[in-house]
């Protein structure tokens, strides 16, 4: 048994990569036996947490963007603090791209492990085209103080003992970026919940419920609306797709700040397709599921990615895929055989394998249970956290 402490801005609610890593291990960590504190932003949904058997330490922060990571930054590393005068931490283990070097104290746990989602080089370099004006505040930070921000990374990846990273590809852009032994560095995957997440055994019920009639031919899109993801790409792909699937309508799940959702309906409204366009919103995680089986297709044209959430939830539901060939999304995604890849881009490509897909659909549902059962192999959270276990134990006793 281990007691570990996550530090992450993201947890419960689910509302991101982060947040879904960190609820999701932490569970399995309990089942298996260990003690686990999360130390987190405060939000309403705390006591929930606590109901799992996880302690939770939430700490304020602003809401505001330029101030909310520096007082969730300043708050956490008092938090710490705290919590070490309370009990023994025998792994600290932080998340990064979200967590710098400064939050977690030097003396905090016997061990240090970070899980590395993203790097912010590769942040960076997926937004480095776009124009500057266009991109959300968070953005312009990065793009902006990248150096200020790589350093950060740098001193906490130096600091740890041991290091996840979530995909080969992420491996790769830690070594390629800085100084760190390759035998400190681990690849595990993210896990999905393959009971929470799988096929619709009535997909027509789930369509009614979202207003929608079994007719339809729904392509989903579930993610942060950001530009790095892809989005622009997507909608100037479905005016080629309804002038031959008239019936087909793309739901766009996901939340971004201030502004986006009306900058991409402005785009919608450009190319003359808002009757086959419905911006959701943010989606809770717990009716994610219903979503997906409510779906016929999963696009993800995302311009820089390591191991998306939302691509494992639509491989676990056992929809048909068409991605893009970036990251870590290869080490998964087989092209042509459980799923498709295409250039980041690719308006053209990718209104062109939606189409093979509505115009197959026997191919399209035998490329989702190939998915289903490459995510059954290579993503199922129960051997996920044994790894992660031995890794706790590596670092541990080196």
């Amino acid at each position: 048994m281990v007691n570990v402490c996550f530090i992450t801005p993201e947890y419960y609610p689910i509302t991101g990569g982060t947040g879904s890593y960190v609820y999701y291990l932490s569970n399995m960590l309990v089942k298996h036996g260990n003690n686990v504190s999360v130390v987190t932003k405060d939000n309403e949904y705390a006591a929930q947490a606590t109901i799992d058997k996880i302690r939770t330490f939430t700490v304020k922060a602003s809401g505001i963007p330029m101030i909310d990571p520096l007082l969730f930054f300043r708050a956490s590393s008092r938090k710490l603090n705290e919590i070490k005068a309370q009990f023994k931490v025998d792994i600290a283990h932080a998340n990064l791209p979200l967590i710098p070097n400064f939050v977690v104290p030097n003396d905090f746990g016997e061990v240090l492990v970070s899980t590395v989602h993203s790097t912010w080089d590769g942040e960076a370099k997926a937004i480095k085209n776009e124009p500057f004006m266009g991109l959300n505040f968070n953005e312009k930070i990065v793009r902006s103080f990248t150096w200020v921000l790589k350093q950060f990374e740098y001193r906490l990846l130096k600091r740890s003992d041991r290091i996840i990273a979530v995909s080969g590809y992420t491996k790769k852009e830690i070594l390629k970026n800085y100084d760190i032994p390759s035998w400190k560095i681990k690849v595990i995957f993210n896990g999905v919940d393959l009971e929470k997440f799988k096929p619709a055994e009535d997909k027509a019920r789930f369509k009614w419920a979202l207003g929608f009639s079994e007719k339809d031919l729904l392509i989903l899109y579930v993610g942060r609306l950001y530009s790095r993801k892809g989005l622009p790409t997507l909608i100037s792909a479905i005016p080629q797709v309804v002038r031959k699937a008239r019936n087909a309508r793309f739901l766009i799940s996901g939340k971004g700040l201030s502004g986006e959702e009306k900058k991409l309906k402005s785009y919608v409204e450009k190319f003359k397709v808002t009757q086959n366009v419905v911006f959701l919103g943010y989606y809770p995680d717990e009716k994610l599921p219903s979503l997906y089986k409510a779906a016929d297709i999963f696009v993800f044209p995302s311009v820089y990615e390591n191991m998306p959430f939302a691509m494992l939830e639509a491989l676990a539901s056992g929809l048909p895929v068409v991605t893009t060939r970036v990251g870590g999304i290869p080490e998964v995604i087989e092209d042509g055989k459980n799923g498709f890849l295409i250039n980041p881009y690719d308006s053209r490509g990718l209104a062109n394998m939606i189409l093979y897909l509505i115009e197959n659909p026997k191919m399209a549902s035998e490329m989702g249970l190939l998915g289903r059962r490459t995510v059954e192999r290579k993503c199922n959270w129960d051997n996920i956290v044994k790894q992660v276990l031995e890794v706790y134990n590596e670092a541990l006793t080196k």
